[in-house]
Formats: structure tokens, sequence, C-alpha cells
């Protein structure tokens, strides 16, 4: 299995850093200790590190280093425990003596598993919004959120229609949505520079309104359709836990984590294959080289591979 292949790797990767770095490769002192052979060929320590470190050791490093960064960063909660436990129920409901089979070839128990597998990445999964919460006010400047409620009508006429009802207050949102021939609910939802499909003019309005312009007709920018508009909440700090909430999935939120945290605690990498590897493949880890840019200051931590 492909665990099975990172964690030998890992535990390689542990020999090879405190052995030291000779000419940006890291080395294990015992490389020359044969592991096996077949016929003439005999395969050692080293051999095995070398292949190892050029196909995986890019990706073991990165999930070594998001382990520690994680249990720094992420209290283990009772939810935790109990989703890790579900998953262990169902991998042994699913695969049954195939993941009996494997625990024992790695010389690991259910409960180890569970500790060491499953916990950290649920801890993982959490450190955007952790990377969030560090630094929300310069966030909340650049996504400048808002929340919202936008009607989208086919017709001027429809748009004006609604607009009426609601300034009169005869009609709530989604009452003038559905009497004139909108499909929008009604609703208000945050909104933020990340909703690339709202049409540019009405959120140009949405940044601009405030609570007290009350609502608004906005024509798209290409004329085909028509919205009516009204800011519920310019103030971020408001609406901050539901702001959060929608960001975290955010494919630049979960790389500038990344990029926060592995520089928040000094990540730096000496071995050149795995530094040409992360170059390639994972750039955000890759923070050695980057300009200091954080948000908060990094604690006396660091991890180096």
């Amino acid at each position: 299995m492909k665990n099975t292949r990172n964690l030998l790797l890992a535990s390689l990767l542990s020999f090879s850093v405190l052995a030291g770095c000779s000419d940006a490769h890291a080395k294990l002192k015992d490389s020359s200790t044969a592991l096996f052979s077949v016929g003439k060929k005999t395969v050692t320590k080293g051999d095995l590190y070398s292949k190892m470190n050029s196909t995986s050791g890019a990706s073991v490093v990165t999930n070594n280093a998001t382990k520690q960064i994680s249990a720094a960063e992420i209290e283990v909660t009772d939810d935790m425990k109990e989703s890790a436990e579900k998953t262990l129920k169902s991998y042994k409901s699913m695969y049954g003596d195939t993941f009996a089979s494997y625990l024992e070839n790695v010389n690991m128990t259910e409960d180890e598993y569970l500790n060491n597998f499953l916990i950290p990445s649920l801890q993982a999964e959490q450190l955007p919004k952790a990377y969030l919460e560090q630094n929300w006010d310069n966030v909340a400047k650049l996504y400048t959120p808002r929340k919202a409620t936008v009607l989208e009508f086919t017709t001027s006429d429809d748009a004006k229609a609604a607009l009426s009802e609601l300034n009169d207050g005869s009609k709530t949102a989604a009452e003038a949505a559905s009497g004139h021939n909108s499909s929008s609910t009604g609703e208000s939802k945050i909104y933020t520079i990340e909703d690339t499909d709202l049409d540019s003019i009405v959120r140009s309005c949405i940044n601009s309104n405030t609570p007290d312009d009350g609502w608004s007709q906005v024509p798209a920018s290409d004329g085909s359709k028509f919205y009516v508009v009204k800011v519920d909440d310019n103030n971020p700090d408001n609406f901050k836990d539901e702001c959060i909430a929608s960001l975290v999935s955010v494919s630049q939120i979960k790389s500038d984590s990344t990029t926060y945290f592995f520089k928040k605690y000094n990540f730096h990498v000496y071995d050149k294959v795995i530094y040409d590897a992360l170059e390639k493949d994972y750039p955000d880890y890759l923070v050695q080289d980057m300009k200091d840019t954080s948000t908060s200051s990094s604690k006396d931590s660091s991890t180096n591979e």
C-alpha cells in the first residue's frame, strides 16, 4: 500500500535529517547496510532511500510537517475523536482482513492508526480556519466580505415592480422575487471578491452601498438582466464566523494558509532532491525563499527537513 511506502520513507527521512547534509543532499550514516539481495545485486538502505526520496520524499516531508504544525495549532476535540472512530470503524467494515493485514504489515495498532493518522488529518483540515482567525483583519480587507440580498430579474419591469414593493414594505424579498418571475430565494448571503459569478456592476454596488441606502435597482453589465440589491451589513466583524465558514473552502485561502503556517514554523528544506520536488509540485510549502509577509508574529518553533 502507498501508506506503507510512505511510513518507511518517513522513517528513513528521520535518519537522514539527523545525519546532516553534504552538497545539499541528506545522507544516511548506515547507507551501505544491505537490505536484500537478488542474484548478484544487493540493495542497500542508501539505494532504497535515494529511490524513495526522489519519488515520494516531498509528499512525506510536507505531510509530516503539516502533522507537526497541526498538533501545535489545533486542539483535538471530542468531535474529532468521534469522527476518527467512525472512520476507523468504516475502514474495518469496508476492507475487513485487508485493513487488518495492512496494520499488521506496518506494525501498527488500530489505536495508533487512529491517533497518528486519522485525528491528525482532521486537525490539518482546521488549519485554514485557524489562518483566517489569526489574520482576520487582513483577510477582511482583502476579500471585502459584505452581507447582501440580491434578486435577479429578466426584465426591467419586473425589477421595478419588485423594488416598489420592497420600498413600501408590502412584500418580503422572497415574496417580491417569486411574484415577479424571479427564482432568487430572497435570502441574505455573504459575498466576497471570490464570487466571480456575480455581475461586476452588482459587485461594485455591494461594495459601495451601505445598509442605510436600502434597495437599489442595478442593470447587468451587458444589459441582459436586472438586479434589485440591498446591503444588509457592510461590517465583516458582525458576521465573522459566517464569513470564515464560507471562506475556508476557497482554494486561495487554503494555499495562503499553508504558506502562512509553514513560514510561522520556520519550515526549511536542506535536501536538494526534496527542494526541487517541492519547487515543482508544492510551491506553497517552499517558504524559505519567500519574502516575509506574515500577518502575525511567529512562534519560537521550527519544522526542519
